[in-house]
């Protein structure tokens, strides 16, 4: 009977340890991940203050599976808001690109075909005018630091609710081993608010999973948990864009209803943006720092602007 207990006891052992070391081999499953996303021309410590001047998200992403292929939600709700170069406005002549407001929802459907692609789809719903709480945003934080008030929100962009719809497909063409690669991005967007696109293209050297599983895409959540060729991700990046506008709802006010009183703008047709960055990735979280610099957004923008973007990610069961 003893040796019955013994034999049991053994066998009981062998069973958590092969348990054990296989949860320890199994790479760690975080199906949802949250991230907070702050911009502001503030963080590259410039003595400026205009055009996107501060922005915000948050945003809920899981992962799931769809007939068998993988798929990502996201939802994401934030705010943007736009000022002219000058702080101190005495009439509509010293506003060079409108004052604007810009709350929005958003949903994206993220999906990962063959050959390290990436095809992202979603709709947009967005508000702008008094009811996007811009100058309430603004002049809360403004008073708060001790910063000087912007002085002609009564000029801003009317109430306007509108909706989009987006598309987006990047493919990796040109990869060196693990330390260098070359992603191409095609992106769209049509609606009420904002009708343009885009090209570009990442440029990314260090240390980096496919983009499948990619911080660079927020791809780090599975449904089911596969192997991984590194535990972690550290790399800089390179994105050169090209924009084509033939909406902007920030700049030309409501597409079908305008108001009265707002000063806006005519769009520049072809924009260019650069976006140099870091990102680090690892285990729950990951960080990206960034500069954003961008071509003048209006034709009656007298500089161009330049933004810092700070990203952090969380990630959970």
């Amino acid at each position: 009977m003893l040796n019955k207990i013994k034999k049991g006891c053994l066998y009981l052992a062998g069973c958590c340890m092969v348990q054990l070391v296989h949860a320890q081999q199994k790479p760690p499953t975080n199906t949802r991940e949250f991230t907070f996303t702050t911009e502001n021309d503030a963080y590259l410590f410039q003595k400026k203050d205009a055009y996107y001047t501060n922005g915000f998200a948050l945003t809920l992403r899981s992962a799931g599976e769809k007939k068998g292929v993988r798929v990502m939600h996201t939802y994401e709700l934030g705010q943007k808001i736009y000022t002219p170069l000058l702080r101190k406005t005495t009439g509509p002549q010293d506003i060079d690109r409108p004052y604007c407001g810009y709350l929005y929802a958003q949903y994206t459907q993220t999906r990962f075909p063959v050959g390290d692609a990436i095809l992202q789809y979603g709709a947009t719903v967005g508000q702008v005018g008094p009811y996007s709480l811009g100058e309430n945003v603004q002049s809360s934080y403004h008073k708060m630091l001790g910063y000087a008030r912007f002085t002609g929100w009564q000029y801003q962009v009317q109430n306007s609710l509108g909706a989009d719809l987006g598309i987006r497909y990047a493919r990796t063409v040109l990869q060196d081993s693990s330390l260098f690669k070359w992603v191409p991005v095609a992106e769209a967007s049509l609606g009420s608010n904002f009708t343009y696109a885009r090209l570009g293209a990442y440029l990314c050297i260090g240390v980096f999973e496919k983009n499948q599983q990619s911080a660079l895409w927020n791809a780090r959540i599975q449904k089911k948990g596969s192997r991984r060729e590194r535990s972690y991700e550290l790399f800089t990046y390179w994105y050169p864009q090209v924009l084509v506008q033939g909406y902007n709802v920030t700049v030309q006010g409501g597409l079908f209803s305008k108001g009265s009183g707002a000063v806006l703008a005519e769009p520049k047709r072809v924009m260019f943006q650069q976006q140099f960055g870091l990102y680090y990735a690892s285990g729950k979280i990951s960080a990206n720092l960034a500069l954003v610099i961008q071509s003048r957004e209006a034709n009656t923008q007298i500089n161009l602007q330049r933004y810092g973007s700070v990203q952090l990610s969380y990630r959970f069961h």
